[in-house]
């Protein structure tokens, strides 16, 4: 299963040195720098350079991690970029190193998924600055277009991050998605919908990917800022609360992460926490 890391532009050329991984199974890449893309850009971009280097995934199935940011809010990792953040050995847990990342631990999870998910469904978009659990068995996975993980979470920590809301006489269905809803917005939903958390995990199909490779692509060829969640994932479900008919046509499934255990390691204070 191919990885392809969009990375800080420093660590580019030694990634591969560093953390020891098969440069044929890794490929790294840095966004233009001094330009912004997004997570829908990013994505763009990242399949585009790994197409130019000749790093092959046609027919596989790839896990696509962004940990390109700056970490202004995180400075002692700035230099090494998120995904190589050393992380302690858990007590009680097999099967961890002295040594581990925060890439070391990501990686299972990502790939117990993408081994569950339809053959259909071959492209993985996760964030590289997130620590996730899963302390139950995965269910199945759906053969839709696009398929998000998200976690029951507070309404003050989801009004944070993105929100799938789906309607309570509908529960299977994404009715529509929000970005940071305020506990207000929230409360005055609850009536009618059950809200999860979007953690960053999303698996596109062929056809999505495509969409959103076009909406991240202006009409010179050339790749342009496009947020995968505050943009197209909003343009998602059955009532989107933006307008893209051609997106709002493709399936979608929200499954709550089993057991799910969600760290941020945005900031000092959260690496702390976490």
């Amino acid at each position: 299963m191919k990885k392809l890391l969009s990375l800080p532009p420093n660590l580019v050329e030694s990634f591969h040195d560093i953390s020891g991984h098969d440069r044929e199974e890794y490929f790294c890449t840095c966004d233009p720098v001094g330009s912004k893309l997004g997570s829908g850009g990013g994505t763009a971009w990242l399949l585009q350079k790994a197409d130019e280097a000749g790093f092959n995934t046609e027919g596989d199935k790839r896990i696509l991690i962004h940990a390109g940011g700056q970490s202004r809010r995180l400075p002692g990792y700035a230099s090494s970029g998120k995904v190589l953040t050393p992380i302690p050995v858990f007590r009680w847990t097999r099967g961890q190193r002295i040594d581990q990342t925060l890439l070391d631990l990501q990686i299972p999870l990502y790939e117990d998924i993408m081994h569950k998910a339809p053959a259909s469904l071959r492209t993985l978009i996760v964030s590289g600055d997130v620590l996730l659990r899963a302390t139950e068995p995965l269910q199945d996975i759906p053969e839709v277009d696009v398929v998000c993980y998200g976690l029951w979470a507070d309404p003050i920590l989801c009004s944070h991050h993105g929100t799938f809301l789906m309607n309570r006489q509908a529960p299977d269905r994404l009715d529509f998605m929000l970005q940071k809803p305020s506990t207000e917005e929230q409360a005055r939903l609850m009536a009618t919908h059950f809200t999860l958390m979007d953690i960053g995990v999303w698996i596109l199909s062929d056809r999505a990917l495509r969409l959103l490779r076009q909406r991240s692509t202006d009409p010179q060829g050339n790749v342009t800022f496009y947020d995968l969640y505050s943009t197209f994932g909003c343009c998602l479900g059955a009532h989107p609360s933006q307008h893209d008919p051609e997106i709002a046509g493709l399936s979608v499934s929200i499954l709550p992460l089993p057991g799910g255990e969600f760290y941020h390691f945005g900031t000092t204070p959260e690496l702390l926490s976490s």
